[in-house]
């Protein structure tokens, strides 16, 4: 394979901030550099989620990362060895990830020329569909295996490097962020809580149920394996450090398709193979429960 060039010109996609301004009374939030309202074509589709919708808590604004909590969140990075974020996406998806960044639902539905994205179901309260999702080190495999089995292996699997978390704002759900929203200890005793480093450090923890070393959980693994964060900034590309496909076949077809753009990326961002495609090694504890 030919390389002609590092991973893109990082002047390529700029993060657009899309961090919502919200009062604690709970008044509706507005989205800087980003309409709040719903698309109008997605309306139709998001009518049998009204009822919901009006009634979920809204997010907490951003909050700053300044010198020191940047500094607390690299000290758990660099003391568990963490080093990547992961997000998966449908293989389709890639090239325009690639060109235009890694984008919210939100940003994806109300910008008509990002109309060949291919979006997954249950989406979030809208409220929440400005972020973007990520799962520390491993893919939450419970639902991408889910997703693999109803549509086939047309995916991939997007490294990024974990210091966005010294960055820019992150929430951090101990488990899937749709499950704990709705939940009723959500608004006071979870929501206030989410972007804290303390929440992001016990994300690594032992739980009354869950013995890490007993599961011989790696330190760069969150316990439970549908650990989820979300961020309500879009990704620059700047941030992106490999890209896994299922196997060669899916990487070359891939590649036979897009080759004069394939080209121009870093030819080291490229990996096949299963590793992010198969359960955690700690599965069999998962495997009975919900």
């Amino acid at each position: 394979m030919n390389s002609r060039a590092l991973i893109m010109n990082h002047r390529l996609s700029k993060i657009e901030s899309t961090q919502p301004i919200q009062s604690r009374s709970g008044n509706e939030p507005v989205l800087t550099n980003t309409p709040f309202s719903v698309p109008k074509d997605t309306r139709n589709d998001q009518n049998k989620h009204n009822i919901k919708q009006r009634i979920a808590p809204l997010p907490y604004p951003p909050e700053n990362i300044t010198p020191e909590i940047a500094k607390a969140f690299a000290k758990i990075i660099k003391e568990r060895k963490i080093s990547f974020l992961t997000h998966f996406t449908r293989l389709e998806n890639l090239t325009p990830i690639l060109k235009n960044g890694l984008l919210s639902r939100g940003s994806i539905l109300s910008n008509p020329e990002n109309g060949n994205v291919k979006l997954n179901e249950p989406a979030l309260p809208h409220s929440w569909q400005w972020t973007v999702s990520f799962n520390i080190s491993f893919p939450n495999y419970r639902l991408f295996y889910k997703l693999q089995e109803r549509m086939g292996f047309d995916w991939v699997v997007l490294l990024f490097d974990i210091n966005l978390l010294t960055i820019q704002p992150f929430y951090f759900f101990p488990y899937p962020a749709a499950n704990l929203i709705y939940s009723e200890r959500f608004p006071m005793e979870i929501s206030p809580f989410l972007q804290k480093v303390q929440s992001f450090d016990k994300l690594f923890l032992d739980t009354e149920n869950v013995k890490r070393s007993a599961l011989e959980i790696p330190n760069y693994y969150p316990t439970n394996p549908q650990t989820e964060v979300l961020t309500f900034s879009n990704i620059s590309m700047q941030f992106l450090r490999e890209i896994h496909f299922f196997n060669d076949y899916k990487f070359n077809q891939w590649f036979l398709q897009n080759t004069d753009f394939a080209l121009s990326l870093d030819k080291k961002i490229w990996r096949t193979g299963l590793t992010y495609f198969s359960p955690r090694c700690d599965y069999i504890h998962w495997k009975s429960r919900s």
